[in-house]
């Protein structure tokens, strides 16, 4: 995020260069809407409420661009730039983007992935406590690193084999370079870079990792994605290691990370067997046959036509796996895998990572469904954050109209080199008689241009907000306002007062 850090006045009026960008991202994912309870803000339809302001004042995400400033400037500074983020928002709808198509499909594109997230917040996020005791004493026993080679087995059959190899002698890095299913290290003999300490990996695995000596090698370690085998290469003590109480929080943020992680394993474990998933079916025997084993010039057919990829209607409603309710086909992985992002899919010629990758999606269909029927579809967390993502698109729909890249434009010559003089000044450098824009590298060049764009479409923006403001006439609570203390203290301690 790119924001003003200094809470001088005139740096303040320039660095509405949070409207934009920190509205945009950070309140983007913190949004407004029409929230329930005592309102502190009210444009047209839009309400912000109390208790809104009062979370993003307690969310790091959200405050992070104001950190620099002094807490006295912190609280206007939020609900001034909340409050333009209202006036775009209701801008928006007024501009009729609410009647879009992706508006309207916003709650059924986003409860794929709210909905998983609401279920393990009830029955896990607040099962997890880590004490500062319990991290002290984690903390103190991080004494070693250790650097790890590791061959990962998507599959028993090559487990067993990585393993029969070690027994008989063959070296852990030609093992690996051999037969481990993971490329990245694969090809280093297995070598993961840099040194790894105590809390970086699953528990499970430095159980197995404690009483290993340099040389030494662990047994097949299941996890969710394949068995893994560690080897250790070398071992030293931590390096001048910080004091607790300066990285205290990361460490109880990291335990309750890995307690949770253990959890959410478990519960998905406990879905996998309720419901019965299983990969497998006729429909494998086409895969193996057909399309894992297809050349590029057929495979790049199977997005826009499998036929022309020598897939037959029957061949494609195949089935490949199932779980209760549901049968899914080759036409549904090749459906599935076309909507995913080409650096998250699968190799097609992998079956194991196809299967893992099927997996994945049959178990947030399944954490969906359980989801729905617990009815959290209907809860303030999944109702306020779609709230938040239809409010992120009116107010990005509306910038977009306008202000397009051909409102801002391009800085002219002696712009651009005013902004290099002022750039290398700042930075107690000498200006030369010489130093021109068209002298710098181009890297440097297109920094300078996009900064220029920047603060030039943030200055467009400022105008347009403040346009806004004064045509809608939002109503300000400021008695409301003025009660909210701050910082404002975290939930719990606010509902112990």
């Amino acid at each position: 995020m790119t924001r003003s850090t200094s809470s001088a006045p005139a740096a303040r009026l320039a660095a509405p260069a949070v409207l934009l960008l920190a509205l945009t991202v950070a309140l983007g994912t913190a949004g407004c809407g029409k929230g329930q309870g005592k309102a502190l803000v009210t444009t047209g339809s839009r309400r912000l409420t109390v208790e809104q302001f009062e979370q993003y004042g307690r969310d790091p995400q959200v405050m992070q661009p104001y950190a620099a400033m002094p807490e006295s400037a912190q609280k206007k500074a939020l609900f001034e730039d909340l409050l333009s983020y209202e006036v775009l928002a209701e801008a928006g709808i007024r501009a009729g983007f609410d009647k879009d198509s992706t508006y309207t499909n916003i709650a059924k594109e986003n409860l794929p992935r709210l909905l998983p997230d609401a279920l393990y917040d009830k029955h896990i996020g607040n099962t997890v406590k880590v004490t500062e005791a319990e991290a002290k004493l984690f903390y103190d026993s991080q004494q070693t690193e250790h650097r790890l080679a590791v061959i990962v087995a998507m599959d028993d059959a090559v487990a067993k084999s990585a393993l029969t190899r070690l027994a008989a002698g063959d070296k852990f890095a030609d093992v690996a370079t051999a037969l481990s299913q993971d490329p990245s290290t694969a090809q280093t003999g297995g070598e993961i870079p840099g040194w790894l300490s105590l809390g970086q990996l699953p528990p499970e695995v430095e159980k197995a990792l404690t009483p290993l000596k340099v040389g030494e090698h662990t047994g097949a370690i299941p996890q969710r994605t394949g068995a893994y085998i560690f080897s250790v290469l070398e071992v030293r003590p931590r390096k001048d290691p910080p004091p607790f109480e300066s990285n205290k929080q990361a460490v109880i943020s990291m335990l309750e990370s890995r307690k949770k992680g253990a959890l959410v394993d478990q519960y998905l474990l406990g879905l996998k067997s309720q419901y019965a998933f299983k990969t497998d079916g006729p429909g494998w025997a086409v895969l193996n046959d057909k399309m894992l084993m297809l050349p590029d010039s057929l495979a790049q057919y199977l997005a826009s036509d499998p036929h022309k990829a020598g897939m037959t209607d029957a061949e494609l409603g195949q089935t490949i796996a199932s779980w209760t309710g549901r049968s899914y086909t080759i036409q549904n992985l090749i459906t599935d895998m076309n909507k995913t992002p080409m650096n998250e899919r699968p190799p097609s010629n992998n079956a194991n990572m196809v299967k893992l990758f099927i997996e994945g999606k049959a178990m947030n269909e399944i954490l969906v469904a359980e989801a729905t029927k617990e009815g959290l579809g209907d809860s303030p967390r999944v109702k306020g954050a779609l709230d938040r993502a239809r409010s992120s698109y009116l107010v990005q729909k509306y910038v977009e109209k306008t202000i397009p890249a051909s409102a801002v434009g391009f800085p002219s010559p002696a712009e651009l080199d005013s902004t290099t003089n002022a750039l290398v000044s700042a930075a107690a450098g000498h200006v030369g008689a010489n130093l021109t824009f068209q002298t710098l590298p181009p890297q440097v060049q297109q920094q300078i241009v996009s900064d220029w764009q920047g603060k030039r479409r943030q200055a467009l923006l400022k105008v347009e907000v403040d346009r806004l403001k004064a045509e809608y006439k939002p109503t300000i609570d400021q008695a409301a306002l003025n009660a909210i203390p701050w910082p404002i203290p975290a939930a719990a301690d606010k509902e112990k007062a």
